[in-house]
């Protein structure tokens, strides 16, 4: 694996962390939380420093080193979670987050100075006024090279002097001068004693950070063990020559202790107490031993007589004496460490299943790049398609094979519905990132807002939740700018001075609804009416409804903000939203009710990818009604339907009245039924406009569909969602019902509807 993978690693171990963090402060912020909540917390930070400083990343693993103290006083109850305290480790998780971000991109950290003494201050002011350690700044230079000596005068190198940079800052004091300096408090100090494997090294760890962390709780160094370090020569950079003993203070305990290793893990022995002494040194063997059987893995009847044969040759590369003993150190330590492992646990082996087979551990996961999910779901489009041709291939040469046809079309949903699980996330990732955008908001416009989620769990494809982050910060930041008075203007109205914001998230017929509700003011629809006629984006003449003036405020350039600020008033991004969710294949409805609030309603599809369809026609052309919009079919009476004014007609199901809509008109086909009686009605149902009955020639067949994006490959056309490719390989494109209805019914028969 390379740096950069492993780096991209990182990188996502991030995100886990910060939002485990957020998760937990969040806790804290609502008064729910426990030790345990704490502890994640300091997990989350210690994790994003440990991986910083093995990257070299300094300005992030500086800033996180305050942070994680401040977490360290918090944790040990030397500072009280109380609401400033929570809100400035709120903030001081948003800047770590800008932090991670810039270290991905490779841009200028963020100005955290003010931060970091506000975070110190509040070290200094819990603990008896006691300033903290200076943080970790940027990392000591390494020791300049050892010039080279002449053919074999490696023994003759200042070794000395090497071990002197090595041990800077934690050399023994003299005998004499420890005792004469030692107070008697110093009796009640303790000791910690430890040496670095070979294994803290391999992952990119340096343990003098750690020393630095230990010095950073009041760790006195009093012993450094320099005897297990070999001539220049034979220097192995990979092993752990040197060994420390700490005295520690008495109120420091032996988890702080232990939670700086926590990185490394085993990887770094440890000893505590007055009797104990520094772990002794283990070499590990530089050249790598021939490659074992994999014996860990096989069950324990099987194990034993593949344990006895001779191990296979090494590898051919292996057998010549490496030129730079790290890497062959790094390739032999897991080896070695294996098999006692291997040996102090035989219980391990015996953890198998009936069949033989390794019992399974619960939870497990792997990391998967997103672009091989996007591959197989590619890939299960085609499969899709490939079965439709076949189904018409076998009906066109009237070969009957409906059993197999059947068990093909079982599979091919199986693996479609598992590989759509696989990209399957809950919205909270999406949720999670508001309380942010809220802070930030109360910061620059005084309002302070209360955040209601529901329905958090609800899971969507990956992609759609990728694309929904920007459409819904517009919304939030629009609704808080916008919707939500000031605390005077709320009281005045007989309401808490705090905002309430609503985010919900539901499944309802194959869809995903999200909801964005605020308990503000509502939209002033003579404000949005007058400034759309002074745009001239609406006629002075013009006769609307309370529905169409809603819908003004996602025309292009529409603005009613007086001030242009860092939030709105330029007149960009709800036209933008709107733009993104049809991007999506989904619609967006406003419901606002004056002095009471507004809430934005995006309709999305579960997934992007594949659908289940029902295949009309309409004249000479095909098309899909996606089946979660359909209701019922069927084929009307003369009694069934009824004429209302000079074009439009009503259909009559089990005593209730729902529009005729001729797909051949809707969509301007050269042909088509127009007479109910000529074709067969589909009912659907909408999200704006209630229950449509869509007329059309025939239906041919229903099967899934895979979705292809028709603005990507062509342009945005009004009632149509996108296109696909049938089984006899033609194009038929995909009905949007929701815009489809919208467009045909006039709003007063859309609100009768």
């Amino acid at each position: 694996m390379s740096p950069e993978e492993i780096q991209q690693i990182f990188f996502a171990e991030c995100e886990e962390s910060l939002a485990a963090a957020e998760s937990g402060l969040a806790a804290c912020h609502a008064g729910t939380h426990d030790s345990d909540t704490v502890n994640a917390v300091f997990r989350a930070v210690h994790s994003i420093k440990g991986g910083a400083g093995a990257f070299g990343f300094a300005a992030l693993q500086a800033y996180t080193h305050t942070f994680e103290t401040l977490l360290s006083d918090v944790r040990e109850g030397l500072v009280a979670i109380e609401g400033e305290l929570v809100e400035l480790l709120l903030r001081a998780l948003d800047t770590l987050a800008d932090h991670v971000e810039a270290a991905r991109e490779g841009g200028d950290a963020p100005s955290d100075g003010a931060l970091i003494r506000e975070m110190e201050a509040s070290m200094a002011a819990n603990a008896g006024g006691s300033v903290p350690a200076e943080p970790v700044t940027e990392p000591e230079p390494a020791p300049e090279p050892v010039a080279e000596t002449s053919e074999g005068g490696g023994d003759d190198l200042d070794l000395d002097a090497l071990l002197d940079d090595l041990t800077a800052g934690f050399e023994a004091p003299a005998p004499q001068a420890a005792e004469a300096a030692a107070p008697a408090a110093d009796d009640k100090r303790w000791k910690v004693h430890l040496r670095p494997r070979a294994g803290a090294m391999r992952n990119g760890s340096e343990p003098l950070l750690m020393l630095r962390d230990i010095a950073s709780l009041g760790g006195d160094c009093t012993f450094c063990d320099v005897s297990q370090v070999p001539p220049l020569d034979t220097f192995d950079v990979a092993q752990g020559y040197l060994g420390w003993t700490f005295a520690m203070p008495a109120d420091v305990s032996e988890d702080s202790v232990r939670d700086i290793f926590d990185f490394i893990g085993d990887d770094c022995a440890l000893a505590f107490g007055e009797d104990a002494e520094i772990p002794a040194f283990e070499v590990v063997e530089t050249a790598p031993p021939p490659k074992p059987e994999p014996i860990a893995i096989k069950p324990a009847a099987e194990a034993a007589p593949k344990a006895a044969p001779a191990p296979a040759p090494a590898p051919a590369k292996a057998e010549a004496p490496a030129p730079v003993p790290a890497p062959a150190a790094a390739v032999s330590a897991p080896v070695e460490q294996a098999k006692p492992a291997a040996a102090e646990k035989p219980a391990e082996k015996a953890a198998t299943t009936a069949s033989g087979a390794p019992a399974a551990t619960a939870g497990q996961s792997i990391r998967i790049d997103l672009f091989k999910l996007d591959r197989l779901i590619d890939l299960v489009g085609e499969l899709v398609i490939a079965q439709a041709m076949l189904v018409q291939r076998l009906d066109n040469a009237s070969v009957t094979a409906s059993e197999e046809l059947s068990l093909l079309e079982t599979l091919t949903r199986d693996i479609q519905e598992s590989a759509m699980s696989i990209r399957a996330q809950p919205i909270a990732s999406v949720f999670s990132r508001v309380p942010r955008i809220l802070r930030d908001l109360a910061a620059s416009t005084g309002k302070h807002v209360k955040l209601d989620v529901f329905g958090e769990t609800t899971e969507l494809d990956k992609t759609v939740i990728e694309r929904l982050g920007e459409p819904l910060t517009h919304l939030i930041r629009n609704a808080v700018d916008h919707g939500i008075e000031s605390a005077e203007n709320r009281i005045a109205a007989g309401k808490p001075p705090e905002g309430t914001l609503t985010l919900s998230a539901e499944h309802r017929s194959g869809r995903i609804l999200i909801t964005i509700s605020d308990d503000g003011a509502g939209i002033n629809r003579e404000v949005v009416l007058r400034k759309a006629i002074e745009k001239g984006i609406v006629s002075p003449d013009a006769q609307l409804s309370a529905e169409e003036i809603d819908n003004l405020i996602f025309a292009p350039g529409f603005s009613t903000a007086q001030v242009v600020s860092n939030i709105s008033g330029r007149g960009v991004g709800m036209d933008v939203v709107r733009q993104n969710v049809k991007d999506l294949g989904g619609r967006i409805t406003i419901d606002s009710t004056p002095g009471k609030g507004t809430s934005f309603v995006l309709t999305l599809p579960l997934t992007l990818a594949i659908s289940d369809g029902m295949i009309v026609d309409v004249g000479d052309q095909t098309l899909v009604v996606p089946l979660a919009h359909v209701v019922e079919s069927l084929r009307p009476g003369e009694g069934d339907f009824h004429g209302l004014g000079s074009s439009a007609q009503m259909l009559n199901v089990r005593g209730r009245f729902i529009p005729i809509i001729s797909l051949k008109t809707a969509l301007g086909a050269s042909t088509g039924a127009v007479n109910p009686q000529e074709g067969v009605l589909i009912v659907v149902d909408t999200e704006s406009a209630g229950q449509a009955a869509l007329l059309v020639d025939d239906i041919c067949d229903q099967r899934q569909f895979v979705i292809k994006s028709l603005a990507t490959n062509f342009r945005s056309v009004e009632g149509v969602a996108g296109a696909t490719i049938l089984g006899d390989g033609r194009v038929a494109l995909i009905v949007d019902v929701d815009g489809l209805v919208a467009c045909a019914l006039p709003a007063n028969e859309r609100q009768a509807a």
